[in-house]
């Protein structure tokens, strides 16, 4: 899930933001699993250290599911995107997101969970 730029600012930190406020990120993560935004990547694999123990995100983005084989893999998925002439605007926009991420010699070996904190950064 990758949302937008101004929810990222508006939950994550930006001038208003809810964590920025002081919300506890495991209060956030139990709102949203309780309602209709519970998905995997916040009731099983939430981004933010220190919500669910024993994750990457929990562990400095260490281990898990590589950002330069989530770029790779979203390069081939563009790919074939651009041969099959079937355009994923958000598949595009995440491609851009793992670029991105895998340029930074800090984040290219974490998790690829280490989106949140790129975007979070980003947001500030």
């Amino acid at each position: 899930m990758l949302p937008s730029s101004p929810h990222v600012k508006k939950v994550y930190g930006g001038d208003d933001g809810l964590l920025k406020m002081g919300l506890d990120p495991k209060t956030l993560a139990g709102v949203i699993n309780t309602s209709s935004g519970r998905c995997w990547s916040s009731d099983t694999y939430n981004p933010v250290p220190g919500v669910i123990e024993g994750i990457p995100p929990s562990n400095g983005y260490q281990g898990g599911f590589g950002s330069t084989l989530m770029a790779k893999d979203l390069t081939l998925a563009q790919n074939a995107s651009t041969t099959m002439q079937a355009p994923t605007p958000l598949g595009s926009l995440a491609h851009q997101l793992y670029r991105l991420i895998v340029q930074n010699p800090n984040y290219a070996n974490k998790d690829f969970a280490i989106a949140y904190q790129f975007l979070k950064e980003q947001a500030s």
